[in-house]
């Protein structure tokens, strides 16, 4: 087989070999993935239900001879759902295509025995450009899901979006808590007293989740943490110190006075101006009574549908497509793909907002 650059990105069995190799290389973790799962919505806007019965009624206890009381079914709130738009162009510079061309002209030179190694030099060349072409939508995923399951709410702005303009804005009804200044020198216990309430009204909590900073600031730095709760290690009583405490230590005493699992989360995105940003927003604790929170929905891209001439594309999950184009600017890829988070019971969620308390 004799290879150009252009028959090279438009033949789909190299460029799948490409997208095989970035998912097997997982130089990055997709943080949504944790908690939603993909599934396809047929149109861009679709109804979505707020709520669903988690758990199993009691049932009644009647006498033998009596009539059984009428049940109902718990009705669902329901709403609208609209996927986003996603989408990003990129150029490729002429320093790495004239790298990849000489790579193409030594698969050419190569003996039929040494074309396969040959081809794998420029499969390992061309990953890192399908790498930021392929992840680019799930870090923006990333970056909403994040901003939701820390504060129920997520906008695009301008500042992080600088190719786009803001158009998403989302809020979740989750059930919110804002302790008070007053509240801060017993926060562990106050915590405590709310995570059993709540229990009544959402059922058990799986998991407690905040960021780093707000773990050490509000849990290991609470009075009451360091002053009055002791933990046995190796036989041996401790008083805990609140320098001294790790997230798997504190969830140890935690399970022991009643309290979800302690989830730190540390996730970071990289902006398009080289700067980190935090998933998980500070002075929020996120308490969830499932795993996984609901699902990503998406829908095929209009393009794949009526697919501009001259332009190669390749299927990604999702619905997502990646495309190669040469043009008179250059030589480009791009992908295209419609997401939006869809929270199955975002009315079980429970958000402790502690701006104020930490003010």
């Amino acid at each position: 087989m004799y290879l150009t650059v252009q028959t090279l990105l438009n033949d789909p069995e190299i460029v799948k070999a490409v997208i095989d190799r970035v998912q097997a290389l997982r130089l990055d973790t997709i943080f949504w993935k944790k908690h939603l799962d993909f599934e396809e919505t047929k149109s861009r806007v679709f109804k979505t239900y707020l709520g669903t019965v988690t758990g199993v009624t009691a049932g009644s206890v009647i006498d033998r001879n009596s009539n059984k009381p009428l049940r109902e079914r718990k009705s669902l709130g329901s709403g609208y759902g609209e996927v986003a738009y996603l989408g990003d162009r990129y150029q490729m510079d002429n320093d790495r295509l004239d790298m990849l061309q000489e790579l193409v002209t030594k698969y050419n030179n190569a003996r039929p025995a040494d074309q396969q190694r040959a081809l794998n030099d420029i499969i390992n060349y061309i990953v890192d450009d399908y790498r930021q072409v392929l992840l680019a939508p799930h870090k923006r995923m990333d970056l909403v899901d994040g901003a939701l399951r820390s504060d129920g709410k997520a906008t695009v702005k301008v500042d992080d979006n600088p190719q786009g303009i803001a158009m998403l804005d989302m809020e979740l009804p989750v059930h919110r808590i804002t302790p008070t200044t007053g509240d801060k020198s017993n926060f562990i216990k106050y915590l405590m007293e709310q995570v059993v309430e709540l229990r009544t009204k959402f059922g058990m909590f799986v998991s407690m989740e905040m960021s780093r900073k707000t773990f050490i600031k509000s849990i290991v730095g609470s009075k009451d943490f360091g002053d009055f709760y002791k933990q046995s290690f190796a036989q041996k009583e401790v008083q805990l110190s609140s320098g001294l405490m790790s997230s798997e230590m504190a969830t140890t005493i935690f399970q022991g006075l009643g309290f979800p699992p302690i989830v730190i989360n540390e996730d970071l995105v990289e902006l398009a101006d080289g700067t980190m940003k935090q998933v998980f927003k500070d002075n929020r604790i996120s308490l969830f009574t499932t795993a996984k929170q609901g699902k990503m929905r998406w829908h095929t891209p209009y393009e794949i549908t009526d697919p501009v001439p001259g332009k190669n594309y390749t299927r990604s999950e999702g619905g997502m497509y990646i495309s190669n184009v040469r043009t008179e600017e250059g030589r480009f890829m791009e992908y295209g793909c419609e997401w939006i988070p869809e929270y199955t019971a975002p009315n079980k969620i429970v958000i402790l907002d502690l701006d104020t308390m930490l003010a």
